[in-house]
Parts: C-alpha cells; structure tokens; sequence
C-alpha cells in the first residue's frame, strides 16, 4: 500500500506507519499515531484474498485492517501530495488543478 504523511491536512489520517512498517491500518479506530494515509494504489496477492469467499463482495477498508493487525499489510511511502475524487470539494479542486496545468 502506497502511503503519504497526511497529518490530518487532506483527509482523516488512518494509517500508523513506523520504521517503513504499516503498523495499523482503519478507518473506524483513530489513534494519535496515525499520521499517514492510504495515497490509493495497492497491489494484494492473490494468496491474502484466498480465504475470501468466492463472489462475495467485501470491504476492502475491512481487508485492509484485518492485515495491518496479522503484520502483512506493507507499506511504501510517496512524498507527493494525492488529490482525491470522492467528494465535490475534492472533485472541485482537483478539477482547478488539472485546468491550471498547461497541455
């Protein structure tokens, strides 16, 4: 999982990320060392879904979770700042980002 140091400015921290380690990755549970946040792009081995049930639709915020506390959530943190799409604040100023730039 790629994450960023976010320290509440962009979004909700979630991500407690020490020493290149994801040491607890959620949503739901805040905890003052929680100063990252998931930057959007992950790569999960087909091994991690195994124990899912075929067809069945799951949180992927939930999967997440359940392995930063099994310790096989890890983690690469990038230092360029994310502009996210889910809300029409965001959607508004990534918008103005993306007129600004010259093509």
């Amino acid at each position: 999982m790629t994450v960023f140091e976010n320290r509440e400015r962009y979004d909700a921290s979630n991500v407690w990320f020490e020493n290149s380690h994801i040491r607890l990755y959620d949503k739901r549970e805040r905890l003052s060392q929680m100063r990252h946040i998931d930057w959007g792009l992950s790569m999960i081995r087909s091994e991690a879904l195994a124990a899912r049930p075929a067809g069945e639709p799951f949180d992927l915020g939930d999967f997440y979770s359940d392995l930063s506390r099994q310790g096989k959530l890890a983690g690469y943190e990038v230092t360029t700042r994310f502009y996210e799409i889910g809300s029409a604040a965001g959607l508004e100023e990534t918008d103005a980002l993306l007129r600004s730039q010259s093509l």
